[in-house]
């Protein structure tokens, strides 16, 4: 005859897994304990850190709303103030062993802690139907043992042993990150070793042709590449340098114009240009300058005319005067 143990059935409903076994999950009200059915399993990695202890993660809080779940994850020790991160909106109607990833809380601590903020993980999600009876806030305090909630070390893996985030321009990118070469890019990789752990170095180069194998590693570089394929740049005009936009301004003044042309300036004074050089003006002078020289011819042919009748009165006047 098979006798059927009818309890073995359900045994995952007395232990805690994947809580430590002396953890009874209670919450600091005592009015809630973490369901067995609601957490299947969890994964943590963690950063491969000599002073990181495996048995000091826990879950601090779990929030229950009606259609998502909120369980939050944090490490007990003083001087890690902040929660590590978050497995959110859970939702409480998804299929039995769903699986979600961690949110980290990426926070800059500025000390030992910061890669703490920065890990990854993933939780799988049994049945919720008996944590939504339990709709709110509920916080866990680790100084009591019945109400602990400890994480089992075995589901804690110290697996970051080389990238824990990255930060471009300000933000913070954690999980699979792609590094792609761009245009003229060169990234190497050399492994080390740094206080007996080992790590990868990638070094990102750039050239200005991807024929070329020059290094462009500071400012002084990608001017000195510059100036060998350009010249020297102009930098400042009688001591003064460039706006924002490396550009300088020229403004006419006292009559003095610049107009922009192809590749240069053009300073006018119009103030300075003659004014009497147009065809019509010309033709006008030259105009009455004929007419001047008509009226001289005129007066000097009627001066040569009188000069004349006075000599000839003068020499009528002498014959006259001899006879009297």
């Amino acid at each position: 005859m098979t006798t059927v143990f009818e309890e073995f059935l359900d045994g995952n409903l007395h232990w805690s897994y994947p809580l430590t076994d002396d953890s009874g999950g209670e919450d600091n009200t005592g009015a809630f304990s973490i369901p067995s059915a609601l957490i299947s399993d969890i994964y943590m990695c963690v950063p491969n850190l000599s002073y990181v202890d495996k048995t000091k993660f826990y879950i601090s809080n779990i929030l229950i709303r009606r259609y998502f779940i909120d369980i939050e994850i944090s490490y007990d020790d003083p001087a890690v103030t902040r929660p590590l991160g978050v497995f959110k909106n859970i939702s409480t109607t998804a299929a039995v062993h769903s699986s979600y990833d961690f949110i980290p809380t990426e926070t800059q601590s500025n000390d030992q802690w910061t890669p703490m903020y920065h890990m990854t993980g993933q939780i799988i999600i049994g049945d919720a139907a008996q944590a939504i009876q339990y709709i709110g806030p509920w916080s866990f305090d680790q100084s009591t043992t019945g109400r602990s909630s400890k994480i089992v070390s075995t589901r804690i893996s110290k697996g970051l042993l080389n990238v824990q985030y990255i930060s471009i321009n300000g933000r913070l990118f954690t999980g699979n990150v792609r590094l792609r070469e761009g245009s003229n890019i060169q990234m190497q990789t050399d492994q080390r070793v740094v206080n007996g752990v080992p790590e990868t170095v990638v070094t990102i180069s750039a050239s200005l042709n991807a024929a070329s194998s020059l290094q462009l590693a500071n400012d002084e570089d990608v001017l000195a590449a510059l100036t060998s394929l350009y010249g020297r740049p102009m930098k400042t005009i009688n001591g003064m340098s460039p706006n924002s936009s490396r550009n300088f301004t020229f403004i006419g003044q006292d009559c003095t114009t610049v107009e922009s042309i192809d590749h240069g300036l053009v300073i006018n004074n119009p103030c300075a240009a003659p004014c009497c050089d147009s065809d019509e003006n010309i033709t006008n002078l030259m105009a009455s300058v004929s007419n001047l020289n008509l009226r001289y011819s005129q007066l000097k042919a009627f001066f040569d005319g009188v000069s004349g009748s006075i000599n000839t009165v003068q020499n009528k006047l002498l014959v006259l005067g001899t006879e009297v």
